[in-house]
């Protein structure tokens, strides 16, 4: 209804312009703008319920062609003075389905046996893997191959004076080199702490998460594959050559040597060395380095919400520098994505690795709900949504 009040003020307003337009076309703009920031002032004061499209022209029997252009001019002017600009919807993981899921399927998630690897670094991982900042307070588990150089930056920008961060841009940020290594990221090993002992009790907890298959072919072409025209010396050294070795068999080693960038670490033999317990961290198990089951964080986030979570995180551990915000503009598209790319690989696999590879990641898959098929849909989101702030 109060849409139509709107339809017939404009339409006795457009008649005016009509009648302006036929016998006094040098006045026709200014009476135009006038109509225009009187519909405007309408339309805002009586609502903008969704009603209905009608062509305004269309409605007067008798306008001619000229008439139409007029009337339509008028309709399309007062739309777009109108167009609301939408305000900016904060989103981010939804952390209490987060926790549902967590009382749901921990109990289920612990029956599951660990990786050989896991078992090894049991002890440790929780304490190596989780950097901590004593002025803001906060906790951050680091996943390998899951926005952790990102995050490294971030807290390095952080350990600096205001003076300093103030006079930074985003390249300086995305610049900073050895972030792995640096004395400023600060594990909890260095001071023999662990996120459960009570100091910690009332820091901000976070941990970022991926899906299982998307991490694992991220490291293999950022461990395995060249970079810079160059093949990653420890890796090979400590991994690729003991893949190779094991399936082309020892003399292997040899002919990659005289010609490395030849004879790379295929998919396919990556796959078959974790199989066969060929592991780093950069590709064991997520909830094996992290233990939410054990450390009841504040914050799960996802790499499939990366830009919505860091911000979050980041507003709720109080860092205003726009230097170390997440962009609002995805650059995914921009090149061949991860995604893309690991639904081809996993296409070429047997189904028998495909369902190994799922085993080897099944506490992963259970915990964060994420599709083994990697042609569904939903691939590769995890099963908690996001939610609006």
């Amino acid at each position: 209804m109060r849409n139509l009040h709107v339809i017939l003020c404009i339409l006795v307003l457009s008649g005016i312009c009509i009648y302006v337009y036929q016998f006094h076309q040098d006045k026709y703009h200014s009476v135009v703008s006038y109509v225009v920031q009187s519909a405007s002032s309408l339309k805002q004061r009586v609502g903008t319920h969704k009603g209905p499209t009608v062509t305004l022209a269309t409605t007067l029997p008798h306008a001619t062609h000229s008439q139409d252009q007029v009337l339509n001019d008028i309709v399309d002017q007062v739309m777009k003075s109108n167009e609301e600009v939408p305000e900016e919807v904060i989103k981010f993981s939804d952390q209490e389905e987060w926790g549902k899921r967590r009382s749901l399927k921990c109990h289920e998630v612990e029956s599951i046996p660990l990786s050989e690897y896991g078992s090894h670094i049991r002890g440790m991982s929780l304490s190596y893997f989780t950097k901590f900042d004593s002025n803001y307070k906060f906790l951050y588990c680091s996943v390998p191959k899951v926005a952790s150089t990102n995050w490294k930056r971030t807290m390095i920008v952080l350990s600096m004076d205001k003076t300093t961060r103030e006079g930074m841009t985003k390249d300086d940020v995305n610049s900073l080199k050895n972030v792995h290594n640096d004395p400023r990221i600060k594990a909890l090993t260095k001071v023999q702490g662990s996120p459960l002992d009570l100091p910690y009790s009332n820091y901000y907890k976070f941990v970022v998460f991926r899906h299982p298959f998307t991490r694992m072919v991220s490291a293999w072409r950022n461990k395995l594959l060249l970079a810079d025209g160059n093949v990653n010396k420890y890796f090979y050294k400590n991994y690729g050559i003991p893949i190779i070795k094991l399936t082309r068999g020892p003399k292997a080693e040899i002919e990659f040597l005289k010609n490395q960038t030849a004879n790379l670490v295929t998919f396919q033999e990556f796959v078959t060395g974790i199989k066969n317990g060929i592991v780093d961290r950069h590709w064991m198990p997520q909830s094996e380095i992290c233990q939410p089951c054990f450390v009841n964080y504040n914050h799960v986030g996802f790499f499939e919400y990366l830009n919505d979570d860091t911000n979050h995180i980041l507003d709720e551990i109080g860092v205003k520098d726009e230097i170390v915000k997440a962009d609002k503009v995805s650059q995914a598209g921009r090149t061949k994505s991860t995604t893309v790319i690991t639904q081809e690989l996993f296409n070429t696999l047997p189904q028998e690795d495909i369902d190994a590879m799922y085993n080897f990641y099944k506490r992963d898959f259970v915990l964060f709900g994420y599709e083994k098929d990697v042609n569904s849909p939903t691939f590769p989101y995890p099963s908690i949504p996001e939610r609006r702030g």
